[in-house]
Parts: C-alpha cells; sequence; structure tokens
C-alpha cells in the first residue's frame, strides 16, 4: 500500500464508526476527563492564566465559540482551546503516556474534543469520548512512528504529536469526513512544532496549548474545504520521514485499536506535579520516610539512580524557579523529604529558595543506571534510591512502576482527593463532589454544554474581573 493510500485509510479510521470502542476504553477515558478537568482548573488562579486570557479577546456565545474552563469566558473556538490547553499543561500534572507517544497526549486530544463540544450544541457525552479515544490514538500511532528518535533529538511530543491528536479529536466532534480528515492531518503536519528546550517556563503549557489551537484550526480549515497534499504526513517528504526512523506505517495502522492504546500503553495519572521521570525516586523516598519515619533533618545523603537519558530530561540540577524545579531531580528529592509531600504548593518560587530544601540538595547525588527496565520508549521510569541517615543507617529503596500508571491505578479516592485539592478554589467544596461525580459519568450525558456549565460558573469570572480592575487603577 502507498503513503498516500495508507494516509487516507488513516484518515478512515479516525473519522469513521469503526472501530467500536469498547467500555474499558470508555471507563477509563472518564476518569481521564476528570483529572484533565482538575488539573486545568488548578491554574485558573496563576497570574500567566490571567496574562494569557488578557491576550485573547471575549467572542459573543454562539456556533464557533467556546468557553475558557473555570471562567465562563466566550471566546474563539480556537482560541479557547489555546487557554484551555495552557490551563491543563501548566503545573505539569496531567497525564503522561510515556511508551509510545512519549507525550501528554490528554491534553491535547481531549481538551480539543471539550473545546469542539462546546462550540456544537447536543454534542453527546459517549461522543466526546470516541473523539479523545481516537485523537489519542492518532497520536500513539505516529509516536509509534517516529520515537524514541524523535523525543531524544529534543522535540517536545506533546506538542509535536499533540497537534494531530487535537486535529483528529476535533475533526471528529465537527464531523469531518475521511477525505477531509487526511486533509486535515496534513495541516497539521505543517503546523507541528514544540522544543524540549523551553522546559522549565511558561512556553512549555504555552506550546501544548498551541498545538490545541493549531489541531482545531486544521480541522476548521478542513471542513471548510482547504487542502493539504498527499503525502504530507506519511510520504518520502512529509511529517515522518523527517521527523521518524523509518517504522512501518502499514504494521501500525493494522494494530490500530487492536487494543486501543488508552487501555495498554504507558499512560499514567500523575501522582506528583512535575515531570514524570522522577515520580518513581520521588514515590520511593517517600515510601521510605513513611515506614522508616525519619526526617529530612536526618539524612546524611541520597543516591539516586536513573536512566542515561533522564539527565537530559530533568535538566535542572539547581533551579532558580518554581517551573525549572519541576525537572530538577534534587529539588524534587528534597521537597518531598522536607515537607512529606509534593504537591502543586511545595514548586512555588519560594519553595525553591527554601534553606532545608537547598541544605538536603547539596547532599544528593543523582548517577545513571542503563542496566534499569525499560519499555517501549528505550528510556526507563524506574529508579534506585540508596539513603543514609547521619545515625550510619542506610536503606536502599528500587520503585519500577510510576505510581498512577497502568499497573498502579489510582484508584477514586485518591482520583478525587487530587481532583478537590486542583479545583476547590475554582468551584468552591459544594460543587467540586458534584463536578467529579458528573464528569465521570460522561458516558450518560445528552450535551456536553450542560456539563460544561458545572465547570464554567461565575466565581472564577469576578477574580479575573477583579484582578484586572485593580490592574487598570495601577496604570
Amino acid at each position: 500500500m502507498s503513503p498516500y493510500e495508507l494516509e487516507q485509510e488513516f484518515a478512515e479510521l479516525l473519522a469513521g464508526s469503526t472501530p467500536e470502542i469498547p467500555s474499558k476504553a470508555e471507563f477509563i477515558a472518564a476518569e481521564h476527563l476528570v483529572d484533565l478537568v482538575g488539573v486545568a482548573l488548578a491554574a485558573v488562579d496563576e497570574p500567566a492564566f490571567h496574562s494569557l486570557l488578557r491576550v485573547y479577546p471575549p467572542s459573543a456565545a454562539g456556533d464557533g465559540s467556546a468557553r475558557a474552563w473555570g471562567t465562563g469566558i466566550n471566546l474563539a473556538r480556537r482560541d479557547a482551546a489555546l487557554v484551555n490547553g495552557f490551563a491543563g499543561h501548566f503545573h505539569d500534572f496531567d497525564d503522561d503516556e510515556t511508551e509510545l507517544a512519549m507525550a501528554h497526549v490528554t491534553v491535547t486530544a481531549l481538551t480539543a474534543a471539550l473545546t469542539a463540544a462546546d462550540s456544537r450544541p447536543g454534542t453527546s457525552g459517549r461522543q466526546l469520548l470516541r473523539a479523545y479515544i481516537l485523537g489519542f490514538e492518532a497520536a500513539t500511532c505516529l509516536g509509534r512512528l517516529i520515537n524514541p528518535l524523535h523525543y531524544k533529538s529534543g522535540w517536545h511530543a506533546s506538542a509535536t504529536l499533540g497537534v494531530f491528536a487535537a486535529a483528529a479529536a476535533s475533526g471528529h466532534i465537527l464531523g469531518l469526513t475521511p477525505n477531509a480528515m487526511r486533509h486535515a492531518l496534513g495541516m497539521a503536519a505543517s503546523f507541528a512544532g514544540g522544543l524540549r528546550s523551553n522546559f522549565g517556563s511558561d512556553t512549555k503549557p504555552l506550546q501544548v496549548g498551541h498545538a490545541v489551537a493549531q489541531g482545531v484550526l486544521a480541522s476548521e480549515l478542513a471542513a471548510e474545504g482547504l487542502t493539504s497534499t498527499p503525502g504530507s504526513l506519511l510520504g518520502p517528504k512529509g511529517y515522518v520521514s523527517f521527523y521518524g526512523d523509518g517504522a512501518d506505517a502499514s504494521a501500525v495502522l493494522a494494530a490500530f485499536g487492536a487494543p486501543f492504546d488508552l487501555i495498554g500503553s504507558g499512560l499514567t495519572i500523575k501522582a506528583f506535579p512535575c515531570c514524570t521521570a522522577a515520580h518513581t525516586a520521588v514515590d520511593g523516598l517517600l515510601s521510605l520516610q513513611a515506614e522508616q519515619g525519619f526526617k529530612a533533618a536526618e539524612i546524611e545523603h541520597i543516591v539516586c539512580w536513573v536512566d542515561p537519558a533522564v539527565p537530559n530530561i530533568l535538566v535542572y540540577d539547581r533551579p532558580t524557579t518554581g517551573t525549572e524545579a519541576k525537572f530538577s531531580l534534587p529539588f524534587c528529592l528534597a521537597a518531598a523529604a522536607v515537607f512529606g509531600r509534593l504537591n502543586v504548593t511545595e514548586f512555588s518560587d519560594e519553595t525553591v529558595v527554601h534553606p532545608d530544601v537547598w541544605a538536603l540538595m547539596d547532599r544528593i547525588a543523582v548517577q545513571t543506571d542503563p542496566g534499569l527496565p525499560k519499555g517501549d520508549s528505550g528510556i526507563s521510569v524506574s529508579s534506585r534510591l540508596s539513603v543514609t541517615l547521619r545515625d550510619g543507617t542506610r536503606m536502599e529503596r528500587f520503585t519500577e512502576c510510576v505510581p498512577g500508571s497502568s499497573s498502579r491505578r489510582l484508584d477514586r479516592t485518591r482520583l478525587f482527593k487530587k481532583f478537590q485539592a486542583c479545583t476547590i478554589n475554582v468551584l468552591g467544596s459544594g460543587q467540586t463532589k458534584a463536578a467529579f461525580d458528573a464528569l465521570l459519568k460522561i458516558a450518560e450525558v445528552e450535551d456536553c454544554r450542560n456539563l460544561l456549565d458545572l465547570i464554567c460558573g461565575q466565581p472564577a469570572i469576578h477574580r479575573i474581573e477583579q484582578e484586572q480592575s485593580v490592574r487598570a487603577r495601577a496604570k
């Protein structure tokens, strides 16, 4: 089959009504919807979110507009996609697929689908889930063709693959034909971009939000009849040829949805708001503290062994900001030990310069171990720790799987605790549980806009208006 025929087959899989979505995939997808909405709402009070929102003019409610989550403010659909995608990735607390796409896929696929659904009256919850699952599959299929070379070369796959996830998911909601979907994917190939060099700054979530917006734009343009050149995705001068290392596209597409990668991939609902590469080490240290009862001040030194690729991901040995700290293994370990937890509040600029955290960072060494177990990505997420206390006691801990991954899924109690912590300042205590329960029942919803009413209420609007008023008076 030629590359052009493969592109058409890919588009037909993404735009069509087959394969059937199994109930297990819908069940998992609903939990990831809850998680995405929660972490996005956690960003609504952040100054960077307010700054971004001021750039995009409000739009009249109606067809083609959608809301910025947590605010109720209407924006043009692709502007809302950018703002919501930025919020969803701002704290680096959104789920992560570590083996195939090597990317945060839900924040692009599901944000695009949910934003498009907000602009399309009558989109059901089951339609939303289908669009998300297919968008997710689009990213993982392409990830199989270009990774791990693509990620290791320095590309931010959450953005460079996320644009396809967003195009497929929003295109499904907008009702693209298979031919229009092929054109949308070809446009997305030209829109793809994002660099790992921007990790540790606001541009990391911004390039994810931009990918969502560009994916939505591609599906909007394709719906209006604009075209892309055949071969732009899988041809000899297409996206996969430039970014990948020669994987067999026909074999990948033959396995589409069998099973869906949402079920069987390296997808993780995060337990900590930092890079996933740090999670097993943090989890191991917190587990040792819980079992042995030692405090940070009692630690003489810590040695942590990680995969050889990890130091090129966790690049900040001594971070200076909270965003840099999310990519610093010494900080993550030190902060977890000092505070006994690692939540959003631990990644403030103030915590980065906390004297106890800084002192412990000086006693932490990071080393590499090529023998740690690896999955499909070729990069291990496992870690080994050696903790020596001042009294000479030495403890070791090997942690293979990331908490929240498919083999260690967060149960509904822990999922609600995370959702509650992320949303209570926006939704209020009374609305938080109602929103959590309603989101989990998304498959029963007849119109997604009714569900979005729960997370696009007035409290955040008032806070934003007050902040803008104060800023205007200051001028």
